[in-house]
């Protein structure tokens, strides 16, 4: 299971159901230090302005929080700790565990859902239809 920081936090609850059941699950939070897909939008369509999402955000310490449920776990903060993260991920592969990676802030997610235009059509490729509010008079 892949989460953002910010979704995890919604249902982070649910590690005490993955230890309750003992559940093999493998679960990885890409932690970017915002609620990421909204930051992004506030890049493309407000100026960077990120009230909320990036200003005045924080996450906590996933690793403390899984191992307080009693479930392994460990953080990647760079590119080379990634092989030894994986390993400690799956040396029991039985055994639920939490993976944290740390990712750059300002890294955007494609493809994503462009203003004004359907599902079949998004950015990158896909520039988005200026807002209404945005038009001329």
């Amino acid at each position: 299971m892949t989460a953002g920081n910010g979704g995890m936090q919604m249902n982070i609850q649910e590690l005490q159901t993955v230890l309750h059941h003992r559940l093999p699950i493998k679960m990885v939070v890409i932690d970017n230090g915002a609620y990421g897909m909204v930051r992004q939008f506030q890049e493309s369509y407000f100026e960077g302005r990120y009230p909320s999402t990036l200003w005045g955000y924080s996450a906590p310490d996933f690793v403390a929080i899984a191992q307080a449920y009693g479930i392994e776990a460990r953080k990647v903060e760079s590119p080379s700790e990634v092989e030894g993260g994986l390993g400690a991920m799956w040396a029991d592969p039985l055994a639920p565990f939490l993976l944290h990676v740390r990712i750059d802030t300002f890294t955007n997610v494609y493809p994503k859902i462009a203003f004004g235009r359907p599902l079949t059509e998004m950015e990158p490729f896909a520039k988005p239809i200026q807002m209404e509010q945005d038009k001329p008079c």
